[in-house]
């Protein structure tokens, strides 16, 4: 089993994320007039509609305050770690984003959104592969995506993309555009570095079941056994099947290989999941 992150590590992560955020919209997607995703994409649009009316609405501000019922919903449905480590990631994004100054770096809107979106893809990313979220819809998608078992990529642009219809009706097609296409790109990162939820499928061909049995047992691992035949040494073999997070993967492979260094693995992804199945990492 994978030992539970510790609290340091957790708030190191939220900082960093915080700070790769910031960077992202202060230095790519405001400049180029693009929006982010969820509550920092709502908060920059009433930003930009405060500024239509000559009122001066901070976008750091703004964050802090919108995320306020999402966090309450989160430290109700959730648990109070997570909330209070999003609370971290959201106070450390707003920080940022009132320290880092607005500076247009890529002339480009479209390399803009695309290193903007992949800077937050990956802050958000992390927090999600140390057990916590970046407040906001992310906790509408550790809500859902945990009981519907789906990617959180999609789900996200799908949320985002709706909300970013907006942008195109207020302030022109071709910013909403742009938009979804760093949305995107923050979903494709996202996925990437928050490798907890992608699945592969284990084949173990071994002579040392009980060791195996064993670990797994102990682990709280599920697995199936089923009995082989070498087809060149006609020696008996059994064949254990098992599903783990690629989180998990590196853990497994050497706990096998110290089980039975002759061990025969055989690693496939999974692309989709029926029936009861329990995640085993925290």
């Amino acid at each position: 089993m994978l030992r539970k992150q510790t609290l340091p590590n957790q708030v190191v992560a939220a900082i960093i994320y915080g700070f790769l955020s910031a960077v992202g919209l202060n230095f790519f997607l405001i400049p180029a007039k693009t929006y982010s995703s969820g509550v920092t994409g709502v908060a920059q649009l009433l930003s930009t509609i405060g500024q239509q009316i000559h009122l001066n609405l901070s976008v750091a501000i703004l964050v802090v305050i919108l995320n306020l019922p999402l966090l309450v919903l989160s430290w109700i449905s959730i648990n109070h770690r997570y909330t209070i480590l999003s609370v971290v990631s959201v106070l450390a994004n707003a920080i940022f984003l009132h320290l880092i100054p607005v500076h247009r770096i890529l002339g480009d809107p479209l390399a803009a959104v695309i290193f903007g979106g992949a800077l937050i893809g990956m802050g958000v990313g992390l927090c999600f592969r140390y057990g916590f979220s970046t407040g906001g819809t992310d906790i509408v998608l550790s809500i859902v995506g945990d009981k519907l078992d789906k990617n959180i990529g999609p789900i996200n642009f799908a949320i985002n993309g709706s909300i970013l219809m907006v942008a195109g009706l207020l302030f022109g097609w071709p910013s909403a555009l742009y938009s979804l296409i760093g949305i995107f790109v923050n979903g494709l990162i996202m996925d990437y570095v928050y490798i907890q939820q992608q699945r592969v499928t284990v084949t173990i061909f071994t002579k040392q079941l009980e060791e195996m049995h064993e670990y797994l047992s102990k682990n709280s691992r599920g697995a199936t056994v089923m009995d082989g035949t070498g087809i060149y040494t006609n020696d008996p073999v059994k064949v254990v099947v098992t599903i783990v997070s690629k989180y998990e993967l590196n853990t497994l492979k050497s706990n096998i290989l110290k089980r039975d260094p002759q061990a025969f693995v055989s690693v496939s992804p999974v692309n989709q999941l029926w029936g009861r199945f329990i995640k085993n990492y925290d």
